[in-house]
């Protein structure tokens, strides 16, 4: 019923607009690599020599696109979908709030800037992935803004058997919202949860917690195939801010107003200044 009544509202058309846009400007993207491959075949027709030693992932899936018949371009346009929109808002949202919560808080901001200097030294070059891996509390930090302001505020499910909750039963086939904004601030398992805390991500604490207690990238077998990529990303782009400026909230934007999308968005943006370091 609701899914009829939204089809003919304005947010449906203005969905089916922007899902052709994009769907569009993906298959152009698919067409012109394949187009690109078709060259390279003519040029040396032994594509497995002259194939470049690292494949793109959408060459990849071309590849499996062309032994496996199912795997047509459709699939292929929602697959590159995915990871564009993924894999990109979502940790540029989980950055922006990461900064804001360091600027509010100068003592995590210092520490976080500590433990980058002690492993990268005064050295500009990107760090090793053994280096992002030693940041241990940047992690921490990037774990609890994500607790505070998951990027992705409501994940949704289809229930394969029924589940009982209390004195009620959903049953198999059922349609459910889980709210990560929602249960990451429930104070039996996160107390004062308001507060900005990367405490609450040492290895002891997180023991102390249920697995299904932070979702931020989803739980299970369906979780976010991207978990790890994402983590490592907000540790390159944090660490090498925290070196290179200071960071503080603009006076009078101090407050965080959410506007629930897709992906969390904050109302008014957020207001940063940032300061270069004295080298």
């Amino acid at each position: 019923m609701i899914g009829s009544v939204y089809s003919i509202t304005n947010f449906a058309r203005n969905e089916l607009s922007h899902k052709k846009s994009l769907f569009d400007f993906t298959r152009k993207v698919i067409h012109d690599k394949k187009e690109e491959r078709n060259k390279t075949k003519d040029l040396d027709k032994n594509w497995d020599d002259c194939a470049p030693a690292r494949m793109c992932l959408l060459d990849r899936m071309l590849d499996i696109s062309e032994e496996h018949q199912e795997f047509d371009e459709d699939a292929i346009v929602h697959e590159v979908c995915t990871f564009m929109l993924a894999g990109q808002e979502s940790v540029a949202t989980a950055l922006a709030f990461l900064l804001i919560l360091l600027a509010k808080h100068p003592d995590v901001l210092t520490k976080v800037r500590q433990e980058a200097e002690e492993i990268l030294g005064d050295s500009k070059r990107a760090p090793t992935l053994v280096e992002l891996q030693d940041m241990k509390y940047l992690e921490q930090c990037i774990k609890e803004t994500l607790r505070l302001y998951p990027s992705i505020p409501v994940l949704g499910r289809k229930l394969s058997e029924d589940v009982v909750m209390g004195k009620h039963t959903l049953p198999a086939g059922c349609n459910v919202l889980i709210a990560p904004y929602a249960t990451h601030r429930i104070p039996d398992l996160y107390p004062d949860p308001e507060k900005f805390d990367p405490d609450r991500f040492l290895p002891e604490k997180i023991q102390e917690r249920h697995p299904y207690a932070y979702i931020a990238f989803s739980s299970g077998p369906r979780n976010c195939i991207g978990y790890k990529f994402a983590i490592l990303e907000l540790k390159t782009l944090a660490s090498a801010l925290v070196r290179k400026y200071d960071m503080t909230v603009v006076p009078g934007k101090e407050d965080i107003n959410i506007a629930y999308r897709i992906t969390l968005r904050a109302k008014g943006g957020l207001w940063l200044r940032f300061t270069p370091r004295a080298s």
